[in-house]
């Protein structure tokens, strides 16, 4: 008998671990066909955890004074407006063409649709969002604007943008949600949030910076009541407009001696900018 429940014994700790090991292969490292693939499953996977930051968060942001997070914004006080790189921007008013790679977690996909959907209607626009594996880490990618989330602690901001700027031109970005203070809170903050960071990405400046005035009706307005700045104000639509549309113009000719001369004007401030490429 002794022996028959020995055998018994063995049998059911192979068939557990059998069992677990068919589910760590499906599961968590995405059915791997050969050993290199193995390997980077698993890599990948310690990858996930070594990110993440499971640390507590705040249990939301009732009784807390909103207003506050915006004095750690690293953009505050400064109100210079980039644009993006022209390899993003179609010639002859055709707008900043764009995509955002969605890197956020599942609990996040309402807010980031709903604010995608508000800045689509602005006619400089033409978003494209792709949905990319959760990156905790928030990697930076050349060409396109990272949306991501993350545990980033008590750091006195709920959510940042971080544009990389070479010679005074957008060439990525990356807006991150930070989840110590939005993990629990409501969904005026976090969508206000993610309409905020998103209208730095695109290289707007904030239209007010004094979140105990009047609420403007816009999302990159300072607030202590998200509710009443939800979405994109006509404002923001307007300083678009100037950065990607209006007054844009291409001109080009052809010289006697066959030279091209192609002019960019931007209209900006009823005062013309002017740069001059010449092709020989």
């Amino acid at each position: 008998m002794s022996k028959n429940r020995s055998i018994m014994g063995g049998l059911s700790t192979l068939i557990i671990l059998g069992v677990s090991g068919f589910l760590v292969w499906k599961y968590a490292l995405n059915s791997p066909q050969n050993m290199g693939e193995a390997q980077q499953g698993a890599s990948d996977l310690w990858g996930k955890a070594r990110d993440t930051d499971w640390g507590e968060v705040l249990d939301g942001l009732d009784g807390l004074d909103f207003g506050s997070f915006f004095d750690q914004d690293p953009k505050l006080g400064d109100n210079t407006t980039y644009s993006w790189h022209k390899d993003h921007v179609e010639p002859n008013n055709g707008g900043l063409h764009l995509t955002l790679v969605n890197v956020l977690t599942d609990d996040w996909q309402q807010e980031f649709d709903d604010a995608i959907a508000d800045w689509k209607e602005s006619p400089a626009l033409t978003l494209t969002t792709e949905r990319g594996e959760v990156d905790s880490a928030c990697t930076r990618k050349d060409g396109v604007m990272i949306v991501c989330n993350n545990n980033f602690g008590e750091t006195g901001w709920v959510g940042i943008n971080e544009n990389e700027i070479v010679n005074g031109m957008i060439i990525s970005s990356v807006s991150k949600m930070n989840e110590y203070y939005l993990n629990n809170a409501e969904y005026d903050h976090r969508r206000y949030t993610m309409c905020h960071e998103v209208g730095h990405g695109f290289g707007l400046p904030h239209t007010d910076e004094n979140p105990y005035n009047a609420n403007l009706g816009n999302c990159l307005d300072y607030t202590d009541d998200p509710s009443e700045n939800l979405h994109p104000g006509q404002v923001n639509f307007d300083k678009l407009d100037g950065m990607y549309l209006a007054g844009r113009r291409t001109l080009r000719r052809v010289e006697s001696d066959g030279r091209v001369i192609e002019t960019h004007y931007l209209l900006a401030d009823n005062s013309i900018l002017r740069t001059l490429d010449e092709n020989e």
